[in-house]
């Protein structure tokens, strides 16, 4: 799925920027008690951006695992609604959310929804296949220098939203 892999890569950019510029370095979301829920919601969607830059650059899908990753797909849409929900409570000590976090926000929902579209445009039909997964030659799928760049971009969502989790945990423990 070529397009689905170009519009995760923009969506771990992104995200990534997101992470780093708002969560991380403007709003330190990880030390603040009013932020649990929001980052409960972060910390799920790095095993679920984990999973999608691997799988969907790599491997073809069918039949019900086709539809299992329809599934993530809407699993991370009611992750993106409790993010969006969470939010206005979690800043709101922090000064609220910034513009430039809101603008890039839309443009993570605007990519989500591209990337929806695209998925059942390159392979819609494939939930009605007998079920099979199968990893990608080097020579079939996507640009490889993209799938290695997404498979690489894995390991690093999950350790940001495995961090969120410890930051759960340990907030949950001083009760700050």
């Amino acid at each position: 799925m070529t397009l689905p892999s170009w519009l995760l890569l923009a969506l771990g950019v992104a995200g990534g920027t997101d992470i780093l510029l708002y969560h991380t370095l403007s709003h330190g979301l990880r030390a603040h008690a009013a932020s649990r829920a929001e980052l409960i919601t972060h910390f799920l969607r790095g095993p679920t951006y984990a999973l999608l830059f691997v799988v969907v650059p790599n491997v073809d899908l069918s039949g019900a695992w086709f539809l299992a990753l329809l599934a993530v797909l809407l699993f991370d849409l009611g992750i993106s609604l409790a993010d969006f929900w969470f939010e206005t409570e979690s800043r709101r000590a922090l000064g609220g959310l910034p513009r430039g976090e809101y603008i890039l926000h839309i443009i993570l929902a605007m990519l989500f929804g591209a990337l929806v579209c695209s998925v059942l445009q390159e392979a819609g039909t494939r939930w009605s296949e007998p079920t099979d997964w199968t990893w990608l030659a080097a020579d079939a799928g996507p640009w490889v220098p993209l799938r290695i760049a997404l498979t690489l971009m894995a390991p690093g969502v999950l350790l940001t939203g495995l961090a969120d989790l410890w930051a759960v945990l340990k907030l949950g423990r001083t009760n700050a």
